[in-house]
């Protein structure tokens, strides 16, 4: 029995990480998850690597930036990858929303 061999995603941004990398070069463990405000830069790549664009990275950080990096009773936010893997999961699943209401609306349009 032969081994399936796991399908790599190809990455279309793969210039705009490098350059964010570059500009990174002398960060060492920092775009880990745990330091708290991050550099806009790891959230740029954190969120190319999910297959999200750019504006959606620069509006989570804008967004947790205002609220100063702080849960909702005030308390210090621990680790900002989970905070961006809820705003990712959250925007997918308003854009499948989005798609099943236009899909609606095409299908039944006296409705």
């Amino acid at each position: 029995m032969l081994k399936r061999k796991a399908k790599r995603r190809v990455t279309q941004q793969k210039d705009v990480i490098k350059i964010y990398d570059d500009n990174l070069t002398g960060c060492i463990n920092q775009g880990m998850g745990h330091n708290v405000p991050p550099l806009i830069n790891h959230v740029a790549i954190y969120f190319l690597q999910q297959n999200l664009a750019l504006p959606d990275a620069k509006s989570f950080f804008q967004h947790h930036d205002k609220l100063q990096w702080r849960t909702v009773t005030g308390r210090p936010q621990k680790n900002w990858k989970v905070l961006a893997k809820d705003w990712i999961d959250n925007t997918i699943q308003n854009v499948k929303l989005l798609e099943r209401q236009d899909a609606k609306r095409i299908a039944f349009p006296d409705t």
